[in-house]
């Protein structure tokens, strides 16, 4: 079995980010970048938007990646997504979707293979 190969949407509104909770029959439980498992030969790109029209009813234009997240028997790609700006989440899975402001804290119950990536992401604001 190799490793988990993961994609993560980073959709932004002016210095907000978009987090969904992860549903509650899929441990862990908490915040987390929308998106989801790369299945066998699908693209990360093909992938993500895949999981954002399953987990959150969203269509999208998937941009470049700007971040990848590796550990043991995991790797998480973070790509820079764009959805219509009058656009809004359904969540399909019974989970929740929140905009987080990118202040300089960082939101309770983020996840903590989530976090490194927002640790980047407050580090390097544009």
């Amino acid at each position: 079995m190799g490793d988990i190969r993961v994609v993560a949407a980073v959709i932004r509104r002016g210095n907000q980010v978009l987090l969904a909770s992860r549903p509650m029959d899929k441990p862990p439980c908490g915040w987390e970048f929308p998106g989801g498992k790369i299945e066998k030969d699908e693209t990360p790109q093909k992938a993500l938007l895949r999981e954002l029209r399953e987990e959150l009813a969203l269509d999208a234009r998937v941009g470049d990646t700007i971040y990848i997240f590796r550990k043991t028997g995991l790797s998480i790609e973070f790509i820079r997504t764009m959805i219509a700006p009058d656009a809004i989440p359904a969540p399909q899975e019974n989970q929740s979707f929140q905009w987080y402001a990118l202040d300089g804290s960082t939101p309770d119950g983020l996840l903590k293979n989530d976090w490194h990536f927002w640790q980047f992401l407050l580090n390097h604001r544009q």
